[in-house]
């Protein structure tokens, strides 16, 4: 066992070609009679959320994601009794005529996991606690002392290998932002190497063993630590020459269309990359609930070509795959607006062809930018139909603010001016061909337009998995949204799409897990509840975890956390610090009220929408 390596710089592409996408060539896998990697199509999987213990109802929730589409369930196992009722759990599963594989969650607790491998085709472990702990302790390590560790933590991890190779059954090495060990963070940090270096841990032991039926994730509520942590590992792994296939998913994206949006982000972004072979969107909802927005992202996204061998290019890019950094342009004026350069990211609307000969056109556009309060983004500027040009000095009058632009018809990439030099925009465009046109002209601001399908659901995915993959790699000066849909659609998309890539605020922000057997209460209810009592906070991160597992860790650049102690208790958050201790959950909320008031940032409704 050598010391592990501290330096970021990789040798090898995370991805066949970045600019000319292709499927990553990962290796086959079968979980039952559900086998993934290849070429075969990429899976979509949920978990349950009812308590294991709960034979019946755990049943009778697996049964009903099988019927919605999930290739495969996961289920957790805290304790071993909960592992050995996944036996009959199992059984009645088969009895009812449905072959779903099933997949063990574990955290904590080998014993656990060696009498789960006994009952289902696939066991998660989670690198960060399956034998290390996170105390928030500090340490520091020599080689030598950090070597013995290693070795430690795979000899207790050795025995489920075994045992997994031997029954046939496949092991996740699914590591987790918010639950990585004390250990990872004194080395490396709460970082997307941290989280590479703790799942090769483990990987080494399943080669050493034998065992390839092995699949990887890294999962992080942001989707920026999220899609840098996947190509740093992906790229780890080509170096060595190893295919092992990737699980895709934003943890504890949250609710509602926040969770949407994350979700679509992270996952469309190393779909559209070749990267992964099964995806979970984790949404504080019902499980059932998100497998159609599973589906519909794998539809939006592909399929790929499936690359050639597992040799990939070094292509020029306009951007660091592995550390975000915004994408160097010219600042220009862009009507009372400046675009690119040090300038916020622009929110800006293609009005749809007849808007502007409505009695209230003006009226609505005047609104909408018009800031909610100083400070907060509100629409920027719009695209007017070329065959509306005549309207644009009304428009103009009526709306000063607003930066306009004429849609002239182009082939290529158009070139736009409004009050300034030429910004770049592409029509019709994808993220492999907006990265490319980033890279061929390095100093020109840019403007991401995405034309958006008809179907709502659809629109708000599409602009998340284009727009939001480059606004994370730093590509982008404005997101331009058009489609067959009213302005207010478009620019609230817009703001989202910019929330959710941790660009402009408009509105709190939310980090919610989405629940399984280990949640301590009803956290759809509770985090819906949250929103109404404190949304009108714009610029506030609040975390709402159904326990401790993956909640202070997911709660790293949270400002309060409300996390699950025990049935019936919440602890209260500030930052990563525990400040209320075993508040019953009946008073939790007015207490969290209390901590905002407390730090300054709370404000009574009815005056936040007056300002």
């Amino acid at each position: 066992m050598s010391a592990p390596r501290y330096a970021l710089p990789v040798t090898a592409s995370y991805c066949p070609d970045p600019l000319q996408p292709r499927r990553r060539r990962a290796r086959v896998i079968r979980m039952g009679d559900l086998e993934i990697g290849g070429d075969r199509p990429i899976a979509v999987q949920s978990m349950t959320t009812t308590d294991t213990l709960d034979v019946a109802g755990t049943v009778a929730q697996s049964l009903a994601l099988a019927e919605a589409g999930s290739d495969l369930v996961r289920i957790t196992a805290p304790t071993v009794k909960a592992a050995a009722a996944l036996a009959e759990i199992r059984a009645q599963i088969r009895a009812a005529g449905v072959t779903v594989p099933l997949c063990a969650d574990i955290h904590f607790t080998p014993a656990a996991a060696m009498e789960a491998v006994k009952h289902v085709e696939k066991v998660r472990v989670n690198p960060g606690n399956y034998v290390d702990s996170k105390h928030f302790r500090r340490r520091e390590y020599t080689d030598a002392e950090y070597v013995a560790e290693i070795e430690r933590v795979q000899d207790r991890f050795r025995p489920l290998v075994v045992a997994a190779r031997k029954g046939g059954v496949a092991i996740r090495v699914g590591t987790n932002h918010g639950s990585l060990s004390d250990r990872i963070m004194n080395r490396f940090g709460d970082t997307p190497l941290g989280m590479v270096e703790s799942a090769l841990e483990f990987l080494e032991v399943c080669e050493a063993e034998g065992h390839r039926d092995v699949v990887l994730s890294m999962k992080a509520s942001n989707p920026q630590v999220m899609i840098q942590a996947y190509r740093l590992l992906s790229a780890r792994l080509a170096e060595r020459g190893w295919d092992h296939p990737f699980h895709l998913g934003v943890t504890e994206a949250g609710e509602g269309e926040d969770g949407r949006i994350k979700s679509a982000i992270g996952i469309a972004s190393l779909l559209r990359d070749g990267l992964g072979d099964t995806i979970r969107v984790s949404l504080t909802e019902s499980p059932v609930r998100e497998i159609p927005v599973a589906r519909a992202l794998v539809r939006l996204t592909g399929p790929l070509p499936l690359a050639t061998d597992a040799t990939f290019a070094n292509a020029e890019l306009a951007f660091d795959p592995y550390v975000y950094a915004r994408r160097a342009s010219h600042e220009t004026g862009f009507g009372v607006h400046r675009l690119g350069g040090s300038a916020p990211v622009l929110a800006l609307v293609g009005l749809r062809e007849g808007f502007l000969d409505r009695d209230d056109a003006h009226g609505r556009l005047a609104r909408l930018a018009t800031p909610a309060e100083p400070g907060l983004p509100a629409l920027e500027g719009v695209l007017v139909p070329s065959d509306e040009a005549d309207r644009v000095p009304a428009l103009r009058a009526a709306v000063p603010g607003l930066a306009i632009v004429v849609d002239e018809p182009s082939d290529g990439p158009r070139r736009e001016s409004c009050g300034g030099t030429d910004a770049l925009s592409l029509r019709e465009a994808g993220v492999a061909a907006q990265r490319r046109l980033a890279a061929s002209e390095p100093r020109a601001p840019l403007i991401l337009h995405v034309d958006l399908p008809a179907d709502a659901d659809d629109a708000l995915l599409e602009a998340a998995g284009i727009a939001g993959p480059l606004l994370a790699d730093g590509i982008g000066d404005a997101i331009r949204l058009a489609g067959p849909h009213e302005p207010e659609l478009l620019l609230h998309l817009c703001l989202s799409v910019l929330q959710s890539a941790r660009l402009r605020s408009s509105r709190t922000e939310y980090i919610a897990c989405p629940g399984c057997g280990r949640t301590l209460f009803d956290l759809e209810t509770t985090t819906q509840r949250i929103k109404a009592r404190t949304g009108h906070l714009p610029g506030v991160k609040i975390a709402v975890m159904g326990c401790i597992v993956n909640g202070p860790g997911e709660m790293a650049d949270a400002d309060f956390g409300y996390v699950g102690s025990a049935p019936g208790l919440v602890n209260l958050y500030v930052g990563q610090e525990i400040v209320r201790r075993a508040v019953p959950e009946a008073e939790a909320d007015d207490r969290l009220v209390e901590l905002l008031r407390e730090h300054g940032v709370w404000r009574e409704p009815a005056l936040a929408e007056t300002v």
